[in-house]
């Protein structure tokens, strides 16, 4: 599979699905400390019947090398909008989970990226508790997974660089993130946006509370909301067929939109 080029290292990317411009590229951004193939896999092959699907590893994660400074999430953004430009992306459909959908919110913010949509899993607007008004402690020891999920979560990266290398920079780096490295959006800035989003969310997200999905609906223009009863933070693990049913859902409505 392809590498690009960018300023501090290569991202390593997949496409999966048809190549004729006849079909929209949609693009899948994974979470933190995640891979594209571990956050999304179990879905890309149906995704792919009818889309061209882009599927990156964001920088510094599973076999891309290299990242910004701290890991910033704008400009991992900076650095993965040259991909999807250099494959002509930008204007197809984007989705994001977690740190995934915060950096798909910098793209649209920004201006770099005018998607015909924008999928958000188990995201945010904002880390900032005085945004928010959430706890906004986003800790590995908060996180409801497995017992031996950072073990698990190890194996996605370390055969890539070198043994240690997640405990040494992925988890080292996911402690020190903070509103300024990560994002810390105003509900009005998402005020601005037209094209339509999909929400998904569990419902007992514990870093980010369903009233953050709540508000973000209620702020964007075009938006549709889904929470999945009894979920946590992890949904796109635990629940993948309910993630993949109400996006393709959501991407089908799109394709029977007038216009589209």
């Amino acid at each position: 599979m392809p590498t690009f080029k960018t300023a501090t290292g290569a991202i390593y990317y997949e496409i999966y699905g048809p190549t004729d411009k006849q079909h929209d590229t949609l693009v899948l951004l994974h979470n933190f400390m995640s891979t594209g193939r571990a956050a999304w896999g179990s879905m890309v092959s149906d995704l792919a019947e009818r889309y061209r699907v882009l599927l990156p590893d964001l920088p510094g994660h599973g076999r891309s090398v290299g990242y910004p400074a701290e890991f910033n999430y704008r400009e991992m953004g900076r650095q993965l909008v040259e991909l999807l430009r250099a494959e002509h992306a930008t204007q197809g459909h984007l989705a994001g989970v977690s740190a995934g959908g915060m950096i798909a919110q910098w793209l649209v913010h920004d201006g770099l990226i005018h998607p015909k949509s924008l999928t958000l899993v188990s995201t945010t607007y904002s880390n900032n508790p005085a945004t928010t008004g959430a706890d906004g402690r986003v800790t590995p020891e908060r996180f409801r997974a497995g017992k031996r999920w950072l073990e698990a979560t190890a194996r996605l990266h370390d055969p890539h660089h070198y043994e240690g290398y997640f405990d040494d920079v992925l988890l080292a780096n996911f402690r020190l993130h903070t509103p300024q490295n990560t994002i810390d959006l105003e509900l009005d800035d998402l005020r601005a946006w037209s094209m339509p989003v999909c929400i998904i969310h569990g419902a007992e997200d514990e870093f980010f509370p369903a009233r953050i999905g709540e508000q973000m609906a209620g702020a964007l223009a075009n938006a549709e909301l889904h929470l999945i009863p009894e979920q946590t933070h992890a949904l796109i693990f635990r629940r993948p067929w309910a993630v993949k049913r109400i996006l393709m859902d959501f991407l089908a409505s799109q394709d029977r939109a007038p216009g589209s």
